[in-house]
């Protein structure tokens, strides 16, 4: 498995949006990303044969922990050029170095600047980073020197009041009547920690007290890791609110832990951070982690920007932490920054994580159930309807599942044989035809669940119950099915998607296929065990478990 050339994936354009200028903040933070002691497994690697059993946090660190040697030589440039060591994590390979913006500007060679884009203010730098000999084999990333607003939330929509989605006809569900549709198992995930990641917002203790006494759930609170603060955005705050009800009503004897980074810019470096929070921590040791946060690989993202995320997912693989992400809302095509006249342009690709190798991505589906029956499941996709967000705006559809081929990752072992379609690229130049490239790439997503607000879950924001969905729904739920499979095979399932690859190959019944529907540029069909809007399909929980028994049985 081949990586994609870094030409073929280059940035969309240098700047988001046009911003101010403004005066450099009078400290900078960054981090240093080093390489491990001994290489960790390639990508290909890991998916050829993931790891059992899975290494503790210790048996990691002893392994692939950032050699002395190498920790000294970040000593001594940070001393050479008087920035401060605020912390160091020899299992992460990851240093912070905090100075004055003349040094850091002078120590990484970068023309450092701060813009303001509304209320937000970023860091961004129009030279690309340069180290001294002693470290450029060292250091593999250095984060913080651009923290522009690059991350979002995945989820479609607001959460619609209870009372007004029954007036509009839209059908909701607990989080427990889809798990039981879904055939979960009966497993409650006791002695199993979920991690939900979080970019920004909070949710409120009573919301959720309120919610699960709604659902008829007792369970201890969640831990919060990182501030628990709901801020100015109604919908991060809906997002982290979602998360945790979803989570925590299907997985009521789990620990659930919510690791938010309280970021005020957006950033891929708090993304990052937060991450790194997850996969590190030794006192909750999280089995499963979810994300609904993501950035689209077309806009903006550097190669070692990307890596260092891949660097963070191998480590969940070799430590057995299953990753989820949600694999977007906004079907087959991403809005980005391509330098038309407008500014605004739209690119088929994917989001990211989900469209790494290593992630669980997870789509969306339109739920049609009586009583305790599935009567119909098709692709989420509401791309023709428009949706207002606010008195004044904007508009916007009503979203679709997303799904397509990575630009950034290339075709992993486990999806070769499967219908993945090449990602094509047509060249232009001065109105005079270039060339176009077909290239394979990694397909998205893997699995979904239901993720339609008109088939939505019933959840309570702000003292009120509503219903809201979207893949930001899909990817919790997926988490809440692993940690209870986690507890009934009493072993971590980790990076389950060559094993699911496999079990589907073999003509197992471990997923339900979607056969009906589309999200623009890609469509469903009977004759494909997978396609590029829902993956293998939604879950069948208890096929899930008795394919992996089989699987355990064989690896005994």
């Amino acid at each position: 498995m081949a990586r994609i050339p870094p030409a073929q994936r280059e940035r969309v354009s240098s700047f988001p949006v046009p911003v101010r200028p403004a005066r450099l903040p009078g400290r900078v933070e960054v981090t240093l990303v080093l390489r491990p002691g001994v290489p960790l497994p390639t990508v290909e690697e890991l998916c050829a044969a993931p790891p059992r059993p899975p290494l503790t946090h210790e048996a990691f660190e002893a392994k692939y922990g950032t050699a002395k040697k190498d920790l000294s030589a970040v000593e001594r440039f940070a001393k050479a050029h008087r920035l401060r060591i605020l912390s160091v994590q020899r299992d992460r390979g990851l240093v912070r170095l905090e100075g004055p913006a003349a040094a850091i500007r002078k120590a990484f060679g970068v023309g450092l600047k701060r813009f303001t884009q509304g209320k937000r203010s970023f860091l961004f730098h129009s030279k690309p980073v340069t180290l001294p000999r002693a470290l450029r084999d060292v250091v593999e990333g250095v984060l913080g020197l651009d923290t522009r607003p690059r991350v979002t939330h995945s989820s479609a929509s607001l959460p619609v009041p209870a009372e007004s989605a029954k007036q509009l006809g839209l059908r909701s569900y607990p989080a427990g009547q889809v798990a039981s549709l879904y055939r979960y198992p009966s497993t409650q995930g006791a002695g199993q920690c979920v991690g939900i990641i979080e970019l920004t917002g909070g949710y409120k203790p009573e919301d959720l007290e309120a919610y699960l006494s709604w659902m008829g759930v007792e369970r201890e609170p969640p831990v919060n890791v990182g501030p628990n603060k709901p801020g100015l955005s109604v919908s991060s705050n809906a997002e982290v609110t979602m998360d945790v009800e979803l989570v925590s009503a299907v997985c009521p004897q789990a620990r659930v832990v919510v690791y938010n980074a309280g970021s005020k810019d957006y950033s891929l470096s708090d993304y990052h951070r937060v991450f790194a929070m997850a996969i590190s921590d030794r006192t909750n040791r999280p089995s499963v982690l979810t994300t609904s946060w993501s950035f689209y690989e077309g806009t903006l993202i550097q190669q070692d920007e990307e890596a260092a995320f891949e660097r963070l997912f191998k480590e969940a693989a070799l430590l057995g932490i299953t990753v989820c992400a949600a694999s977007g809302d906004l079907g087959s095509q991403v809005p980005v920054e391509g330098g038309s006249p407008t500014g605004a342009i739209t690119l088929a690709a994917p989001s990211y994580p989900a469209a790494s190798a290593l992630v669980l991505g997870c789509g969306g589906t339109t739920l049609e159930a009586e009583g305790d029956r599935i009567v119909a499941e098709s692709v989420w996709n509401r791309l023709g309807e428009a949706m207002t967000m606010g008195s004044f705006g904007p508009t916007v559809s009503a979203g679709a599942s997303s799904g397509g081929v990575s630009m950034m990752n290339a075709l992993p072992p486990y999806q070769e044989g499967m219908p993945v379609p090449v990602q094509v690229t047509t060249a232009w130049k001065d109105g005079v035809f270039q060339r176009t490239t077909r290239t394979p790439g990694r397909g998205v997503p893997d699995v979904a669940a239901n993720g339609d607000l008109h088939t939505g879950y019933q959840i309570v924001f702000k003292g009120q119950r509503g219903v809201a969905a979207g893949t930001s729904a899909a990817a919790p739920m997926w988490a809440a099915l692993i940690t209870r499979l986690n507890e009934a095979l009493g072993e971590r399932v980790g990076f389950l998607n060559p094993r699911l690859y496999a079990l589907v190959r073999a003509g197992e019944p471990v997923v339900r296929p979607i056969t009906r529907g589309g999200n623009g540029a890609f469509f469903a069909s009977e004759r494909q065990v997978w396609n590029a809007c829902t993956g293998l399909g939604s879950p069948d929980g208890e096929g899930l478990l008795a394919g992996l028994r089989k699987l355990q049985a064989r690896e005994a």
